[in-house]
């Protein structure tokens, strides 16, 4: 029997066509095609067709968009990513590192973004990269609250009023409590701290004197307002006031009675005078027979201011008075002051 020789056919160089996109590899009665990367053969497996890798999976390009391309894919990043240099992912871009972001002041980065911000005392503008500063005393005008503000780039000082002490940031004014500052600000009376001052509470017979700190005594005696008798006088004493009654007057000072020194004998009368009481003093008249303001008295020497006393005698002086000394044939009368006849007493006898 004749056997036949049998040889391999080659269909890789026959049709050359086979396992487009790809390369044919003959094989022992077959051949079988060899597809680049990203590639894939198609059902009859004679030709090689791309691979859509982003249908394939969701997860590729995070943060970008898959783009297919011939046996592979790129990803198109959203803004504030960056491609990798395998172009197959994205990156956040640190825009903080490329001039500040265009910020003022502070950068953040954030991821696919940024933020601009600014230092204390400033605000961020419109444009986000712009930096201000904050007119705090405009903006609240309370903000020194007893005292005067003054805005400052970034912040704001307080020029504190009388009764006010500021902060030791000088941000704020804290009330002064006098009271406790200095406990005897309102000696007298009782101190009531308030809101930039202090108010004194006086204790009786004590007021607040406009213009003066602490409680002044007030004079009750200036100002009328006591009850002495109007026969006394007003003392002013420290809270109060005291009555004395005058000289003259006797009394607890409310009520003063009038003194009779010439009962008391608390008088200057001459010996030789009267004294006389009058409301609050008394007053001194001489008797009769003396001369003088009754305080001093002499004796008036009446032989001599009258020629005529004594007419058929003698006038002799005596202290308060005068008598007569009456001649031969006269006597004197009973109060010695004149001179008569005996016929006189001895017809007073008779009818007697």
């Amino acid at each position: 029997m004749m056997m036949k020789n049998c040889m391999d056919i080659d269909e890789c160089e026959r049709d050359p066509l086979l396992c487009r996109g790809g390369t044919c590899l003959n094989t022992e009665g077959s051949y079988e095609c060899d597809c680049p990367p990203g590639h894939q053969l198609i059902a009859e497996a004679s030709a090689c067709e791309d691979v859509n890798e982003c249908q394939l999976s969701d997860n590729l390009c995070r943060n970008g968009q898959c783009v297919n391309m011939v046996g592979t894919y790129q990803c198109s990043c959203d803004t504030g990513y960056q491609v990798t240099p395998d172009r197959q992912g994205c990156v956040d871009i640190d825009e903080c590192t490329i001039m500040n972001g265009g910020c003022d002041t502070h950068c953040t980065n954030s991821e696919g973004s940024y933020e601009c911000s600014c230092s204390e005392g400033y605000a961020l503008m419109p444009d986000l990269r712009t930096c201000a500063d904050i007119d705090e005393c405009e903006d609240t005008p309370d903000i020194c609250d007893g005292g005067q503000c003054t805005n400052i780039p970034g912040e704001y000082r307080c020029l504190c009023y009388d009764g006010f002490m500021a902060s030791m940031d000088m941000r704020t004014c804290i009330d002064v409590n006098e009271c406790d500052l200095n406990p005897n600000i309102c000696l007298h009376g009782d101190c009531e701290n308030t809101k930039g001052s202090f108010i004194c509470h006086c204790q009786l017979g004590y007021f607040v004197k406009k213009g003066s700190t602490g409680c002044t005594d007030i004079d009750e005696c200036e100002v009328g307002a006591h009850n002495c008798d109007m026969h006394a006088s007003c003392v002013n004493v420290p809270g109060s006031f005291k009555c004395r009654c005058r000289d003259g007057w006797e009394g607890d000072g409310i009520k003063c009675v009038d003194v009779d020194e010439c009962v008391t004998e608390e008088h200057n009368c001459n010996p030789n005078a009267e004294c006389m009481n009058t409301p609050g003093s008394y007053r001194c008249a001489c008797k009769e027979g003396f001369n003088g303001d009754g305080f001093s008295c002499s004796d008036m020497d009446e032989c001599a201011d009258n020629v005529n006393l004594c007419e058929n005698g003698q006038c002799l002086n005596a202290p308060g008075g005068y008598r007569c000394e009456c001649e031969m044939g006269f006597t004197p009368t009973e109060d010695s002051k004149a001179c008569q006849g005996k016929c006189v007493n001895r017809f007073r006898l008779i009818f007697e």
